[in-house]
């Protein structure tokens, strides 16, 4: 969708447009930039670009950076400047609004500042002399880099043509190209949040948004085109009073022609009335993907350094009870790695929200350019790796800063680790749930301490780096997932003997019993390979009762835990590990579901 915009606006307002060919290259996956790279490029597209500049004219390679593509694009720009000298590669998008890390170093010649749509149409009818006065526009002058004035925001965001205008929805035997879309109906971010360019840099604070009209047009276009998922890019979705008439579109559209299936956007970080309503009328429709708090951190230095102290938290402990009772699925997000934080503090906040949320997004946090973490990276003593595999262009884990040290900062990322692999991956989300609750021994360094254990114990399958080195397991923790579930009798005979060291070390023993049957449920629950499988199970207790408890974000009473009444459950496993699931995010797609209760 943004280099469609890109094209559609110059073929409308463009000078040079009648002379000029554009083609999109779009890659889902990394391996088709690749391909791209070392075999469309070399066998068709170099030809056309030599045979460009034989003619006298100038070709141009445009490249859309984001954090997930960055790499394999400085990769492309890199290879093609090689073979043909003489074209001009423009960058722009989020990631290169920092112009000076990418004009020095890398093979980019020109990078937009700012909205693109004006300054690459005004680009392309321009030659280098008028440069000068085209605004936000960034190049490399004689080694030093030179930058116009900022382009001032378009406030009447319909004057851009939309980009479905350009894009091809459909192949020739009418099959849809795209599964799915990422769609902007409004420009900006109210906040200016120091780990985050969306409120800075190329969109700025003040918020603009696509007329109902518009966004019906192109939601209307992209069902007719057989695009199955809606993503909404807006910053915070359901701030604006029209998103509530959004909604509505999308829930009428997916009623008369059954598309879209699924919808997901970035939720506003105000959670009042509006949103929880509009959470709720898609959750009726069942189009609700996830509802994300976005919390980030709770530790008050951390939240003040990050320009979040003065953001309402809403209560979002009601929120989230209302939302749990209605099944709606809720999750929190936060950040490991922020300046101001600590480990102990972090899991204290952890341990908290355990109690509230059913489910927990954890990510480490990534420097990127463009921020004002970035720019204040010496103030606080920012120690940083390249994100694995991907170098400097993707990002930096922070891993020390002047509130945590570098040791603390890798233990941060294996409690990542820790919980997306045994709560996320649906290996003991119920015991963690159930200790969270009842408040008599921390969690979060107990899940440290399990999953230390667990790879000490899968140490000849994994070898002895990923126990040796936080960062690495936590880059493998797919890896370790798949092991766990491999071999469950042993992964959960090294959990039992973990929590009983841990709640004889709390002087906890009595919740012993009850511990044991809560991980007998999660052991009858966890994910399975093979097919598709019904099996029965024997409890001592009501187990059934339990999970429906737990689900509400409520502790099980002792009563209930501690009975002994024989219970047979039956439960459903979709199977697929290994083949259909490969990482731990997607256990809670595959675990066991509840059939009945005798």
């Amino acid at each position: 969708m943004t280099t469609g915009a890109l094209k559609a606006f110059f073929l409308e307002k463009g000078a040079s447009a009648a002379k000029t060919e554009i083609s999109l290259v779009h890659f889902l996956e990394r391996e088709e930039a690749e391909t791209w790279l070392h075999k469309t490029w070399p066998e068709t597209i170099r030809a056309q670009a030599t045979a460009a500049v034989a003619r006298g004219e100038r070709p141009i390679l445009g490249l859309s950076c984001y954090t997930w593509n960055v790499g394999e694009f400085l990769e492309i720009a890199a290879a093609a400047k090689k073979d043909v000298p003489e074209l001009l590669v423009v960058a722009g998008g989020p990631h290169v609004q920092r112009a000076e890390d990418f004009l020095l170093d890398e093979s980019i010649d020109l990078i937009i500042l700012g909205e693109g749509e004006i300054t690459f149409a005004e680009l392309l009818d321009s030659a280098p002399e008028q440069w000068p006065g085209i605004e936000g526009l960034a190049w490399l002058d004689e080694g030093v880099v030179r930058k116009t004035p900022t382009r001032p925001r378009r406030e009447s965001l319909d004057e851009f043509p939309s980009a479905l205008d350009v894009i091809e929805l459909r192949d020739e035997a009418g099959e849809p190209i795209y599964g799915q879309m990422s769609y902007e109906t409004a420009r900006g971010c109210p906040y200016r949040c120091a780990f985050c360019e969306w409120g800075t840099g190329a969109i700025g604070t003040k918020m603009y948004q696509f007329s109902l009209d518009r966004i019906r047009s192109d939601f209307e276009r992209a069902a007719a085109g057989g695009i199955k998922d809606f993503w909404l890019a807006d910053s915070n979705f359901g701030a604006l009073r029209e998103d509530a008439e959004k909604t509505e579109m999308v829930i009428e559209l997916r009623q008369r022609t059954g598309l879209p299936q699924t919808f997901a956007t970035s939720w506003s970080k105000n959670h009042n009335k509006r949103v929880q309503g509009i959470v709720r009328r898609l959750h009726e429709e069942n189009l609700l993907s996830h509802y994300h708090l976005a919390l980030q951190t709770l530790t008050p230095l951390a939240l003040e350094l990050s320009n979040r102290k003065n953001m309402r938290d809403n209560d979002f402990e009601r929120v989230v009870k209302a939302c749990a009772n209605e099944g709606i699925p809720i999750a929190a997000e936060l950040i490991w790695g922020l300046p101001g934080d600590t480990l102990s503090e972090f899991e204290t906040n952890l341990d908290r929200l355990l109690r509230v949320f059913p489910n927990i997004n954890i990510f480490g946090y990534t420097l990127l350019p463009g921020t004002e973490f970035y720019d204040r990276r010496e103030e606080y003593k920012l120690e940083t790796v390249p994100v694995a595999g991907y170098g400097k262009a993707k990002g930096e884990y922070v891993v020390g800063c002047h509130t945590f040290s570098a040791q603390e900062g890798a233990e941060g990322y294996f409690l990542i680790t820790a919980y997306i692999v045994l709560a996320r991956g649906q290996i003991l989300p119920l015991t963690a749930q159930f200790l969270a609750l009842d408040e008599s021994v921390p969690v979060a360094p107990l899940l440290r301490k399990i999953l230390s254990a667990l790879l000490e114990e899968f140490a000849e399958e994994l070898g002895e780096e990923i126990a040796q080195d936080r960062l690495v397991a936590y880059e493998r923790r797919s890896e370790i997932y798949l092991a766990l579930l491999a071999k469950p009798e042993r992964t959960y005979a090294v959990i039992a003997r973990v929590l009983s060291e841990w709640l004889s070390e709390h002087d906890c023993q009595h919740l012993t019993q009850r511990l044991v049957r809560i991980l007998g449920l999660d052991r009858a629950l966890c994910p399975r390979s093979g097919a598709r499988q019904l099996a029965t199970h024997e409890f001592e207790f009501d187990a059934a009762e339990a999970i429906a408890t737990l689900s509400r974000m409520e502790r099980p009473s002792d009563e209930m835990v501690d009975q002994s009444a024989p219970v047979a459950i039956e439960i459903e496993y979709p199977g697929g590990v290994g083949e259909v699931l490969h990482d731990p995010d997607g256990g809670s797609w595959v675990r066991g579901q509840l059939k009945t209760n005798s």
